[in-house]
Order: C-alpha cells, then sequence, then structure tokens
C-alpha cells in the first residue's frame, strides 16, 4: 500500500533544510524504513521465533497437568471481543497521535495504519513505528515532530502500564507494587512534560487528558485477555497478576529489536510472575497463548484491511 511503502529518500524529500539535529533525524527515519528490507531480518526472525518456542515448551512441560478442560468459550471471547477492542484503542492511539501533528487522516486509513502496523511488528524493527512514521511523513508532518510524538506515546503507554500494575499489586505484593507505581508516575511525568512541550497552550489539557484514557484502557483490554486466557487454562490467576504480566508485554514492545518481542515477552513474564506470586511457567504459558490468540485474530484483520484496500483502489482507478 502507498501509505506503507515510502520511497527511498522519503526522509529528505521535501526540504533542503541541512541543519545537523534535522539530519540526525531524518537518518534514524530512513534506517528505521529501510531496516525491513536488511538481509539478516530472516535469521532475527528465526532466531525469535526459537526463543519463543523453547520458553513456551519449556513452560508447558513443567505445568501441572490440567484435569478439568479447557473454557474454549473464554478464549473466544478474548480473541473475538477483547483484540477487536485492542486494535480500536490501537487506532485510536494512532488517530489522537496524527492530530496532535495536525494531520487528519480518514478512518480507513487509521485502521490501515494500525492493523498492519501491528502486523508489521512480526518483522525485526518496531513495526508500528515505521507504518505510523512513513503514514505521518506522507501528511506532510515533519520527521522531527512525528519522531517526538512517538517518543511521547511509548513513554505514556509504559508508563500507564507500570502505573496500573503498581495499582492492582499494591495490596497483594507491596513492594513490587511501590516500584511499578513510581516508576509509571516517573515516565508519565516526562512523557506529560514533553506533550505539554509539543501541544499548543489550548490543548495541552484535552490531549493529556485523552491519551492517558487510551493508554489506560489499552493496558486495562491487554490484561482482561491475559485473565480470560488464564481463567481458560484453568489457572488460579488474579486480574492484579494479569495486569502485572501486561509490563511484561510493553517492556517487550520497547525492547523493539525482536519480532514483536518474541522470546522476550515471555522471558520477561517469566521474572516477573514469581514477584507477583505466580509460577514462572504459568505467566509464560499465559503470555505465549494470548500472543497466539491475538496473532490469528489480527491475521483476519489484516486480510479485512487489504480486501476494503483493493476494493477501494479498484473503486478510485475505476471512478
Amino acid at each position: 500500500m502507498a501509505f506503507v511503502e515510502p520511497e527511498p529518500d522519503v526522509p529528505g524529500a521535501d526540504d533542503g533544510d541541512a541543519e545537523g539535529a534535522d539530519d540526525q533525524r531524518r537518518s534514524l527515519l530512513s534506517r528505521l524504513l529501510t531496516a525491513r528490507r536488511r538481509k539478516n531480518s530472516p535469521l532475527l526472525l528465526a532466531f525469535a521465533l526459537a526463543l519463543f518456542v523453547t520458553f513456551t515448551v519449556i513452560a508447558f512441560r513443567a505445568l501441572p497437568p490440567i484435569e478439568r478442560p479447557i473454557r474454549w468459550e473464554l478464549i473466544f471471547v478474548a480473541g473475538l471481543i477483547f483484540v477487536p477492542l485492542s486494535t480500536a484503542l490501537n487506532a485510536l492511539e494512532y488517530r489522537v497521535m496524527a492530530h496532535f501533528a495536525d494531520h487528519h487522516p480518514p478512518a480507513l486509513e487509521i485502521v490501515q495504519v494500525s492493523v498492519l502496523g501491528t502486523a508489521a511488528n512480526l518483522l525485526p524493527v518496531p513495526g508500528a513505528v515505521v507504518v505510523r512514521l512513513a503514514n505521518l511523513h506522507k501528511g506532510g508532518v515533519k520527521v522531527g515532530r512525528a519522531l517526538n510524538l512517538t517518543a511521547i506515546i511509548g513513554l505514556t503507554w509504559v508508563g500507564s502500564a507500570c502505573v496500573l500494575g503498581g495499582i492492582a499489586n499494591m495490596f497483594g505484593h507491596p513492594g513490587f507494587g511501590s516500584a511499578a507505581l513510581a516508576l509509571g508516575i516517573s515516565l508519565l511525568t516526562v512523557s506529560l512534560i514533553l506533550l505539554a512541550r509539543t501541544l499548543e497552550p489550548g490543548t495541552r489539557l484535552a490531549g493529556s487528558v485523552e491519551l492517558l484514557a487510551i493508554e489506560a484502557g489499552f493496558v486495562t483490554v491487554s490484561a482482561m485477555r491475559l485473565f480470560l486466557v488464564a481463567a481458560a487454562l484453568r489457572f488460579d490467576v488474579s486480574f492484579g497478576q494479569s495486569t502485572a504480566l501486561v509490563i511484561a508485554a510493553v517492556s517487550a514492545a520497547a525492547v523493539g529489536f525482536l519480532p514483536a518481542g518474541l522470546g522476550v515477552r515471555e522471558g520477561i513474564a517469566a521474572i516477573l510472575s514469581p514477584i507477583v506470586g505466580l509460577p514462572a511457567a504459568v505467566g509464560i504459558v499465559i503470555t505465549a497463548v494470548e500472543r497466539v490468540v491475538g496473532l490469528v485474530v489480527l491475521s483476519l484483520f489484516a486480510s479485512i484491511v487489504t480486501f476494503l484496500t483493493r476494493h477501494q483502489r479498484r473503486a478510485a482507478e475505476t471512478g
């Protein structure tokens, strides 16, 4: 699609500004946009997949026998209700990001960027970042502004996960809860200060509230997906513990050099699980199964988006 396939000279095609800072920003975007074509990408994907499979197999072998049948209806609820909710919140997040940059893409384009950006996370680059930056640049947004907004939203996402995870575990696991809450508040403070410096004075409060609400909703929906998968597998996992495992997901996404955090997310879940009173094997299996459920539903979404895009393109060509 045109909006996710920028021309090779995209980062500097629209102006001749030679200032050092702008050159560095263009260089960074160039590396992000061309990273998908690197020769070592398949090897990195294979390594990440092997890491993911190894963690998952070891965890399944360490589990106690599941004596009662799996509750498949909860798996379907997690996939068919909460994965679409996550996708919708992802789209709202990109919409807010674009509006912060004075870019107003149509609804279908927002959905395309959100779904295909998530799918691009399977590549050995932060795929959603690549797709969003490319789309914003094609909409006339300067590279530096797009990068700043990407960093702000990323900090807000991680900060929201830490705050909600800390609050949810404050009573059951006060040490972890306090540490996560303190880290989350620090990250949110930094992100909101940066956002205030980016937005116009009259839009700062409304923009901050909207972004915080979206990220809090995203973390809550992610925790519900994990909670439902755990219940489906007959594991005794509280919503607070599920919220703590969301921190593993956002931390893995922040690492960014492995596709979709494959293996990294499961490894972090294995570390966090005992801290919040869960066996490491349970944390790994929950996150692995939830990932598979999400990918299955996302594949369906990607097919629908591809069909709609082709239909739109054909209509434009015939019209």
